[in-house]
């Protein structure tokens, strides 16, 4: 029996697949570019030049500069819903678990050096710009598991429900990032592992 013959809809057409290819060239070359040089100092010109495409194309595919960095800030997102599942397989409590994703958070975070920080400078600027509310749901969706998961071990407070205990660890996360975005030598290893600690005990069963 012939194998049944695959669909437009189920397979990208070339023009499709080329587009996407593009796409993905002029996302790496921003990235690359943001790393050394920083956002404010990237041109769109270089991005196209490092992508080995006309400007147009760019213009095709971003309004602006500042939407690379919002599939950028998709990313981000991407690798903090990693790491809650790397954290989500951890043996031990809730507050283990946190403890652990916070301190990974917190390496990731120095590892990608200091245009790292200018960039989500960035991310944090253009979110606010937008009025921040799809950003802030996808952060409330992926610290999510991590706290739904406490709640079927019952090692949660049964003082609130899961709602608002992953609305407060989200948000003391937020805080602590767009503190060490905004303050000079901003111990941010530290506070992220002292959150951890307090919200730990906060969202513990007594």
């Amino acid at each position: 029996m012939s194998e049944p013959a695959t669909t437009p809809a189920t397979t990208p057409g070339r023009r499709e697949r080329r587009k996407q290819e593009i796409h993905d060239r002029l996302l790496d070359a921003a990235r690359a570019l943001f790393d050394v040089k920083g956002f404010e100092s990237t041109t769109v010109d270089e991005i196209c030049e490092r992508a080995d495409v006309a400007q147009k194309t760019f213009f095709n595919h971003f309004p602006t500069k500042h939407h690379v960095v919002r599939e950028i800030a998709d990313g981000f997102l991407d690798e903090l819903n990693a790491l809650v599942e790397e954290a989500c397989e951890r043996p031990g409590s809730t507050a283990d678990r946190l403890a652990h994703l916070f301190r990974r958070a917190g390496e990731d975070i120095l590892l990608a050096g200091p245009r790292h920080k200018e960039l989500l400078i960035e991310v944090v600027r253009v979110a606010q710009a937008d009025g921040s509310a799809e950003t802030a749901r996808r952060l409330h969706a992926t610290f999510g598991p991590l706290l739904e998961d406490g709640a079927a071990a019952r090692d949660l407070t049964s003082e609130h429900d899961v709602a608002f205990l992953t609305e407060m660890v989200a948000g003391v996360f937020t805080a602590i990032l767009l503190n060490w975005r905004s303050l000079e030598d901003y111990p941010v290893q530290d506070h992220l592992a002292e959150a951890a600690r307090f919200l730990g005990r906060a969202i513990s069963r007594r």
